[in-house]
Parts: structure tokens; C-alpha cells; sequence
């Protein structure tokens, strides 16, 4: 059903099955809806026929994970690498997951690409909302590309926490379409420092000697989102003393960080953190002073000047330089970026429907060029500039993969 403004009430449609929102109910209420189905339709009672027996009890919250680009809402396909759900966090049963998949299992163009119906219960809304976060920032997903960082941003948003929300809020808080989480001199911080610390850390776990060192400062390059959706690389220098003997290269470790930044806005800051990281484990939990509850990071992949971390529920390329190493970096030539100007790729994995042109037809800026498919939906994808076509690689029946090149044009 929708509701407008004035609260009146239509409802769009009644569907005599179980809903994808099924847990909430059994959630808030204890019944299980499943069971009473396979009662009735075992011709036996239901559980209770008592409405007054119904007692709504918290809060509860669902959000449908999926195996999509949340940039472009495309289907991605793949096999699960690394895959683990998400375990009760503040009372047992308080994060609920409905899934069907395995890590090592295979997400197809065959089938909907939903990867679990995962579910919080809280006394209140806001501690659903807080479990919510906490699930999502411990749900490890690799392989294919997934919707959580999404899904985190809204969860965590102050209109959504408080309700105020429509049928128009993706448009109202995105309207230059979801690119991912946007630093916030708070979070910036949060990032940053514990970014040092997994550095220091790893650090001392690659040396023989994890005694030697109790300070260090690094350099970290952290990819800020701007308005116009371009990237600007957000610098912060980070002074990290130990303040312990030694690194306890299993567990917990304590620091005292101060934090410059080079963009004149954000204030240089000074603070203690306790960053829990063990050994073989992608989760690294951060815990400053004043904060109710540790924030959860995912340590994914190592780069060549940094690592890759999920945070907030989206994925950060963090280069993390010593000061020498950052002097040099600014001699160094950026890479050119591939010209798709005259290029038309895939969207997304799947099988060419149709092919509108042949080589030498002249076509105009969006005109219709081929047709692929995947997941039960067929995209239109459209000439990204009026030209000549020079060559066309696939034909109706090919399978493609995301990105691969189906189309060029005529240089011009």
C-alpha cells in the first residue's frame, strides 16, 4: 500500500503468499508465519484464531542484500570467494538471515540475484536501526558486487532514522544517483586513524622485531566524494604512538593519534583508540573514547601503497605512504584513463538480445544499438555520441561479460 501525505491509505495490490517481509512480522509478533502456512495447509489449526493473542513486541528491521551495482542498479554475477553472515550482536536472535547460498556458491544472469533477506529486532527503533548497522558492517561478501554500501547509507541516514521518509527519498538524498559514502570530518577521522593503526600493525606483523618501534606517521590518501561526483583525494598526516611496550600482534592495541588534514576544513584533531584486529580476520573493530558502540571495518585486499578497506558499508582504495614516500609520489605520472567515448560496453554480464547497426551505418547520440539480458531484464544500451560505427563484436545469442567492448566507433 502507499500513504500520501494527508494519510490516506491505497492499497496497490493482495497477495495470498507469504511476503519478502515475512520476518518482520514473526519478529515483532513471535508467530511463525511459515509454520501456521503448512498447518492450514495440512488442514490442521491455526496456532491461534485470537487476534487479542497477537502482541506487537519492538522493533524490526529488513534489508534485501543483493548481488547488484548500487551506482547503477545492475545485476552483478559471480562465485562467492569470501562469504559470512552477520551473528546475533546485543541479545541472542537479533540479526536474522534468510539465505539459500554458501561461500564457493554461484550468482547467475539465470536467476534474481537477491543474496539474503537479512533482519534486526531491537526493543526501539533506534536499536534496531544500531543492530542494522552493525550487521551490515560485519556481513563479508566477495566475488561479486553487492548492495551494502547502500544499503548502509540509508540505514544510517538521520531522515531514516527518524522516519521521515517517502517514496521519494533515494531521489531526494541521491540526486546525482548513489556514488557511495561521503566522508564527514567525523567519519574522515574515524577512517584515517584506524587506517594507521592496521598499517602499524601490519607492519609489525611482517618484522621480526615487534618491539623496536612505538611511533610512526604516515600519510593517507583517502578518496573524499565531491558534489559533482568526482573523487578528490582527501590528505591526512597521522602521528600514531603505541601506548604499550610492545604491538600485541593478536587482539587489541591502543594508540594515541593526532590527525592533520590538507584540505583547510576539517581541524587537526588528537585522540585515543583501541583497534581490535586478529590475525587471519577481515574485521577490524575501532572504539574511541565517548563512542556507545565500536565501529566495524572490513580489511579486504592489499594494494601497492595501500589496502582496501570497507567502511560504512563502502569500499575505500587507501594509500597509506611515510612521509619521503609522499614527497616522491607527486613526480609520479598519473595513468591515463581508457577514452570510452566511442566505446559501447556491457552494462553488466548476460546474453546479447539484439543488434540494431552494422559496420558503416551512421547512427545518432542515443540512438538504439543493441539490446542484452540478464536476470530476467532486457537494457536498451544506446550510442554514447552521433558517429560512424567502425565495429561490432558480438551478435544476438553471445554471451557477454560486465564492461566487455560490443561496440566502437569511428574515431572523430
Amino acid at each position: 500500500f502507499l500513504v500520501d501525505k494527508h494519510r490516506n491509505f491505497y492499497f496497490l495490490e493482495m497477495n495470498t503468499r507469504l511476503q519478502v517481509e515475512h520476518p518482520i512480522t514473526e519478529y515483532i509478533t513471535g508467530f511463525d508465519l511459515v509454520e501456521e502456512m503448512i498447518r492450514s495447509a495440512a488442514g490442521l489449526p491455526l496456532t491461534t484464531t485470537d487476534q487479542s493473542a497477537v502482541k506487537i513486541n519492538g522493533w524490526a528491521i529488513e534489508s534485501r542484500v543483493y548481488a547488484e551495482d548500487p551506482e547503477k542498479y545492475l545485476p552483478s554475477i559471480g562465485t562467492l570467494s569470501k562469504y559470512q553472515e552477520p551473528r546475533s550482536w546485543r541479545a541472542e536472535n537479533d540479526v536474522r538471515c534468510d539465505s539459500g547460498i554458501s561461500e564457493g556458491s554461484e550468482i547467475s544472469m539465470f536467476y534474481d540475484p537477491m543474496i539474503c533477506k537479512l533482519s534486526t529486532h531491537g526493543a526501539t527503533r533506534a536499536d534496531a536501526i544500531a543492530t542494522m548497522n552493525h550487521a551490515l558492517d560485519r556481513y563479508l561478501i566477495k566475488g561479486v558486487t553487492h548492495n551494502i554500501p547502500l544499503l548502509r547509507d540509508v540505514i544510517s541516514n538521520n531522515d531514516f532514522g527518524s522516519g521521515r521518509i517517502t517514496t521519494a527519498f533515494l531521489a531526494e538524498h541521491y540526486p546525482g544517483g548513489f556514488k557511495g559514502h561521503r566522508l564527514t570530518s567525523e567519519t574522515a577521522g574515524q577512517l584515517a586513524t584506524a587506517s594507521a593503526a592496521m598499517q602499524f600493525i601490519r607492519q609489525a606483523r611482517e618484522s621480526s622485531d615487534h618491539v623496536a618501534a612505538r611511533v610512526a606517521e604516515y600519510v593517507l590518501l583517502l578518496p573524499q566524494l565531491q558534489d559533482d561526483g568526482s573523487v578528490h583525494k582527501l590528505e591526512a598526516r597521522v602521528s600514531l604512538a603505541l601506548d604499550s611496550a610492545a604491538v600485541n600482534l593478536q587482539g587489541t592495541n591502543s594508540f594515541t593519534a593526532t590527525t592533520v588534514y590538507d584540505n583547510g576544513e576539517y581541524p587537526p584533531t588528537t585522540s585515543k583508540l583501541d583497534i581490535s584486529w586478529d590475525v587471519d580476520m577481515p574485521f577490524v573493530e575501532l572504539c574511541q573514547p565517548g563512542q556507545e558502540n565500536a565501529l566495524t571495518l572490513q580489511y579486504l585486499d592489499p594494494l601497492p601503497l595501500g589496502f582496501r578497506v570497507q567502511f560504512m558499508g563502502t569500499k575505500f582504495d587507501i594509500d597509506v605512504l611515510l612521509p619521503r614516500q609522499r614527497e616522491l609520489l607527486r613526480f609520479m605520472k598519473e595513468k591515463e584513463r581508457l577514452d570510452t567515448s566511442k566505446l559501447v560496453l556491457s552494462p553488466m554480464p548476460g546474453t546479447i538480445v539484439s543488434v540494431a547497426i552494422a559496420p558503416g551505418d551512421v547512427v545518432a547520440e542515443g540512438a538504439e544499438v543493441a539490446v542484452v539480458e540478464a536476470m530476467k531484464m532486457q537494457n536498451v544500451l544506446r550510442a554514447p555520441r552521433a558517429g560512424t560505427i567502425k565495429a561490432v563484436h558480438v551478435q544476438p545469442g553471445a554471451t557477454v561479460g560486465g564492461d566487455d567492448i560490443l561496440i566502437e566507433l569511428e574515431d572523430e
